[in-house]
Formats: C-alpha cells, structure tokens, sequence
C-alpha cells in the first residue's frame, strides 16, 4: 500500500502591503509575480507618500490598510514600507501573520547621518521583530537581518521564482 502525502495548503489569499511607488524591478514587485505564477491569490494594498522616508500619510494609509484586513490573513509587507509601517504593527502583530519581504535594510545605507541611521534601525528592528518570518534575496541581506537579532529560523531565503515563491508558501 502506498502513501500519498498532500502538498501544504496554500492560502487562499495573500495581502501585500507595499509603497504604491514601488519599482517594477523591486523585490516586492518581483515576488509578487513568483506568487502569482504559482498559484497564490495577491491582493496588493499600496501606500502613498515617499518611501522608505517616513511620511505622515503613509502612516495613516498603513493604518487604515492593516485595519481592514480579516484576522488571521498572511500579510507579506514590503521592506521599504516598514518604517511608515512600524506604529501600526503592534496593535495588528497577534491577528495579523506578517511576513517582511526585505530586500535591503535602509539603517544601513551608507549614505545616512549616523543620527537618521540609528533611528532607522531602530524602526526596522523594532518591525522586525514583529515578523513571524523574513524573507529575503540572498545571504547578505540575510546577515544583515541577523545583525538586528533576528534568528536564523525566522529568515526564509526566497528568490522571486518557482523555487522562492514555493519556499515563501511554505511558511505563510
């Protein structure tokens, strides 16, 4: 007599909250399409304002967005939407199954004042650890991610393809 297993069930339907600004070429944006190609329904919730600054009306969107979503929904929230992000996390983290898809963490641009850097970080920790998983592109974002304490179990290496998207609906 054989066994058959079952493959995982897939959600019905994925929430992803991202910058409305987003680049076609972004990660968010590709992991998307991955998504999509592999079955999983995506529903997009785009936020205004200049992303990854923080922006009183992407706030209040982010609010407002993550309000609306039913209890118990995986929500896979862009990496460059965290810090407008970060204040409603809290009050949403126990109903809501959050997933970042972090492409790069911004705290450690090389660009920023040490002042806005540390801040930064503190805002995408803070978020982050809020998350049930993290997913990311490659090692080196995932070292970063570790940086901010973040354990290694947490993190899911997804590319945007086949392989990526399977991995990511594995652990939503």
């Amino acid at each position: 007599m054989t066994t058959r297993s079952t493959p995982p069930e897939q959600p019905a339907s994925v929430h992803l909250v991202m910058p409305a600004d987003l680049p076609a070429d972004a990660y968010g944006r590709r992991m998307v399409e991955a998504l999509r190609t592999a079955g999983a329904g995506i529903t997009i919730h785009a936020l205004p304002g200049p992303h990854p600054q923080v922006d009183p009306s992407a706030i209040l969107a982010a609010d407002v967005a993550l309000a609306r979503l039913p209890d118990g929904a995986p929500v896979l929230l862009d990496g460059n939407a965290l810090a407008n992000l970060a204040a409603s996390l809290p009050a949403d983290s126990r109903r809501l199954r959050f997933t970042a898809l972090v492409e790069r963490l911004h705290w450690a641009d090389p660009a920023l004042p040490a002042d806005e850097a540390a801040a930064r970080r503190n805002l995408e920790q803070g978020a982050l650890a809020l998350m049930r998983r993290i997913a990311v592109p490659d090692d080196a974002v995932a070292a970063t991610v570790r940086e901010l304490g973040v354990q290694p179990d947490r993190i899911v290496r997804a590319d945007p393809d086949a392989e990526g998207a399977a991995a990511l609906l594995a652990v939503l």
